[in-house]
C-alpha cells in the first residue's frame, strides 16, 4: 500500500458486556473501499426513525485569494498550508474554527514514532488536559496496537485499499461521536479517555473500538456494502481474541481491557445491522437467538471474577458513581410482598404478601421495573431503565427461554418503557422495538384475558396493532 500523504487534521480528545456472533461476511483481498457517509436523515420503510448525526466533511472549503500577509512562523499547519496569517490561538485558531476544520500546530521537535503512545499518555497523566494527535501519529498508534497481533499484517483488511483511512475514520468517529451516546458522564469520561489509552496496548479492545465506530457509522448511514463487510471482519477479530482472553484469569493487568470490551460488546449486541420481529427467539424458538439478552449480564460476571483487581480499575470511580445513584433510587425499595407492584402482573406471577426474590424468580425484576416506571422521563431515567436487563438472574432467563408468559410480559413491559425512552436511547430502534413486537405477536393468541390486558401497554409503546379481542 502506498504511503499516504501527511495530513494537517488532528483528533482532539478531552481527558478528564463474551458474545457469540456468526457471520458469513468475509473480505475479498481485491476489494476496495471508498468511504462515503451521507448524513441525511433516514427512515426505514416500517416508519422507525434511525438516529442520525453530522460528520464533519474532510474536504476543505474552496480557496479564495486574499491580500498578502506577513508570514507566521509559529502558526497552525492549516494556515501555513494556505499561506494566510494565523492568530495562533490554541488549541484552535479562529480561522480554523470559522472554517470548521481541525487545527493543529507543528511540534517543537520531531517526535520519536516509537514513543508516540508514551508521549500522548504522559500529558498530565490524562487528568483533564486536552491533547492533540496528528492523523499520521494517530494512524501509527492504532495500527501499532493491531500489529501486535501477527495476523493483522496479512489480513484482508490490511490489503484493502484505503484500509488505513477506514481505521482512522472508525477511530475518530468512536471518540468524537459514539461515546457521546452514553448518558452517564462518569462512564462517558472513561470511554473516551482512559479506555482509549488501554486500547492502544490491547488488540482485542482496539478491534472492538474500531468495530463500534464503523458500526455506528453504518447504522446512521446504511447501505454501504463494503463498509458492512469491514464491520463484520472487525467484529470477527474482536470476538475471537476476546473469547481467547476470557480463558485466562482476571488480573490487575487485564481487568481494564476485559471490562471495556465487555461493556462495548454488551451495548453493541443491541444494534444488529438487520433485524425484524421474525428473527426474535420468541418466534424462531431457537434458544441461541436469545444470547443477546443473556449477554447483558456479562459485566456482572467479570466484576465478580475481578475481585481485588476491580478496585484499581479505570472503571472503579465510574462504577462507584453509578452505584451511588442506584442506591438513592432503590434504597426505599420493599424487599417482600406485592406492595407497589402492578396488581394484575402480581396476580399473574402469583406474588403475595410473603413473596421475596428467593421464593419467586419474578419478584426482583418486577420490583425494580416498578420503581423505574415511576421515574420522571429523562436521560438519567433512561440509563436506569437500560441497566435493568443486566440485573436478570439465570432462573428468570431460563423462564424466558421457555417462553413463559409472565416472564415474557415483564420483559415486554421493559421493552415498552425503553421505546418511550427512545429519544435518549435511539439504538432502541435497532432491536428492542422489534423484539417487543415479536412478544406481542406471540402472546396475542393467548386465551387468558389477563395476558391480553397486560399486553396493551407494550403493544402501544412499540406500535404493534393488536387483533381485536
Amino acid at each position: 500500500m502506498p504511503e499516504r500523504e501527511a495530513e494537517d487534521n488532528v483528533v482532539r480528545t478531552p481527558l478528564p458486556y463474551p458474545i457469540l456472533i456468526h457471520t458469513q461476511h468475509y473480505l475479498s483481498t481485491s476489494s476496495s473501499i471508498d468511504i462515503e457517509f451521507p448524513m441525511a436523515l433516514t427512515q426505514y420503510e416500517s416508519g422507525q426513525i434511525v438516529f442520525q448525526i453530522s460528520v464533519p466533511l474532510t474536504q476543505e472549503a474552496p480557496y479564495h485569494a486574499r491580500r498578502p500577509h506577513n508570514k507566521s512562523r509559529t502558526g497552525c499547519l492549516a494556515c501555513k498550508k494556505r499561506h494566510v496569517k494565523c492568530d495562533e490561538t490554541r488549541p484552535g485558531c479562529q480561522r480554523c474554527q470559522k472554517r470548521a476544520i481541525p487545527c493543529s500546530y507543528a511540534p517543537d521537535r520531531k517526535p520519536d514514532r516509537s514513543n508516540a503512545l508514551a508521549s500522548a499518555t504522559s500529558i498530565n497523566q490524562w487528568t483533564g488536559v486536552a491533547f492533540s494527535l496528528s492523523l499520521k501519529d494517530m494512524e501509527s498508534m492504532v495500527l501499532q496496537a493491531l500489529e501486535t497481533d501477527m495476523k493483522w499484517s496479512s489480513s484482508p483488511l490490511e490489503r484493502t485499499r484505503n484500509a488505513r483511512s477506514l481505521s482512522l475514520v472508525a477511530f475518530q468517529h468512536f471518540v468524537n461521536y459514539s461515546t457521546e451516546t452514553v448518558g452517564h458522564p462518569s462512564l462517558r469520561r472513561v470511554l473516551n479517555t482512559d479506555m482509549i489509552r488501554v486500547a492502544f496496548a490491547s488488540p482485542y479492545l482496539m478491534y472492538t473500538v474500531l468495530a463500534v465506530g464503523i458500526l455506528h457509522l453504518n447504522r446512521v448511514s446504511p447501505g454501504n456494502e463494503r463498509c458492512s463487510l469491514v464491520e463484520s471482519y472487525l467484529w470477527q477479530q474482536a470476538i475471537h481474541r476476546y473469547q481467547a482472553a476470557l480463558c485466562s484469569s482476571v488480573t490487575r493487568e487485564n481487568v481494564d481491557a476485559l471490562l471495556s470490551t465487555c461493556i462495548l460488546m454488551g451495548v453493541m449486541s443491541l444494534c444488529p445491522e438487520r433485524f425484524s420481529p421474525t428473527d426474535s427467539w420468541v418466534l424462531t424458538n431457537r434458544p441461541e437467538d436469545m444470547n443477546w439478552l443473556c449477554l447483558q449480564s456479562g459485566l456482572r460476571c467479570i466484576t465478580s471474577l475481578a475481585g481485588p483487581s476491580l478496585s484499581g480499575s479505570i472503571w472503579a470511580p465510574a462504577f462507584k458513581d453509578t452505584h451511588k445513584e442506584e442506591f438513592q433510587i432503590y434504597s426505599n425499595q420493599v424487599q417482600q410482598g406485592r406492595a407497589g407492584l402492578d396488581t394484575e402482573l402480581a396476580d399473574l406471577c402469583e406474588i403475595d404478601d410473603c413473596t421475596t426474590k428467593e421464593t419467586s424468580p419474578y419478584h426482583s425484576p418486577l420490583r425494580v421495573l416498578a420503581v423505574i416506571m415511576k421515574l420522571e422521563k429523562s436521560a438519567r431515567a433512561a440509563d436506569q431503565c437500560k441497566m435493568w436487563v443486566g440485573r436478570l438472574e439465570p432462573n428468570f432467563l431460563a423462564l424466558l427461554r421457555q417462553r413463559d408468559p409472565p416472564a415474557l410480559l415483564i420483559v415486554a413491559h421493559w421493552m415498552g418503557l425503553m421505546c418511550h425512552f427512545s429519544q435518549w436511547k435511539p439504538w432502541v430502534e435497532c432491536r428492542i422495538r422489534s423484539e417487543c413486537v415479536a412478544i406481542c405477536m406471540y402472546l396475542e393468541t393467548s386465551t387468558d384475558p389477563r395476558v391480553l390486558r397486560l399486553l396493551r401497554f407494550p403493544a402501544d409503546a412499540c406500535g404493534y396493532p393488536m387483533l381485536a379481542s
